[in-house]
């Protein structure tokens, strides 16, 4: 009798042991996301937004349903300024075009209706929130992160902060010399 416990206790162990297993496999084969890099320009003074040429060869055209803007010089970061798009409707988004900050879709809801400017010296996370239209594509999204900095004539510039910087983790705004 206690032979056949033990028998027991070991196939329900190892059903149980192989559905874990099963389980895993399948959360981490459907929850392989990828977010890939948002550009940012200066145009005419003002930032803009886009992806990279590298990045639409690679992917095609990314259609795009969102931006998010946010402030993490300051903690907890803020929420700048943002768009989103009604329902599942999307825009292309070329990597010869770009996005205005401040701009959005006639549809769009946005938030504030009218954006703030940006401060020189602070640190901005931009995100776009869409992808390729290839359902295969496992891409979610485009950020980038920028400061704004004055050059020497009192110009503004962007200062792309690269995702391997410290920078970018300390969410800082590197001082230039």
């Amino acid at each position: 009798m206690t032979f056949l416990k033990i028998g027991k206790a070991r196939r329900i162990c190892l059903a149980a042991t192989l559905n874990m297993s099963l389980c895993l496999t399948y959360h981490n084969a459907f929850g392989m996301s990828r977010m890939a890099y948002a550009e940012v320009l200066l145009k005419n003074g003002t930032p803009c937004f886009t992806i990279s040429q590298k990045e639409e060869a690679r992917n095609g055209l990314p259609r795009i349903s969102a931006i998010v803007l946010t402030d993490v010089s300051v903690k907890p970061a803020v929420e700048v300024w943002s768009f989103l798009l009604p329902g599942a409707a999307t825009i292309p988004v070329y990597a010869k075009s770009c996005l205005p900050y401040g701009v959005a879709p006639a549809t769009a809801e946005v938030k504030p209706p009218k954006a703030p400017p940006l401060k020189t010296g602070r640190m901005y996370d931009v995100f776009l929130n869409g992808g390729p239209a290839d359902p295969s594509d496992p891409t979610r999204g485009y950020v980038g992160k920028f400061c704004l900095i004055s050059g020497i004539s009192g110009e503004r510039k962007i200062l792309r902060i690269d995702s391997d910087s410290q920078a970018w983790i300390d969410e800082i705004c590197p001082v230039q010399k």
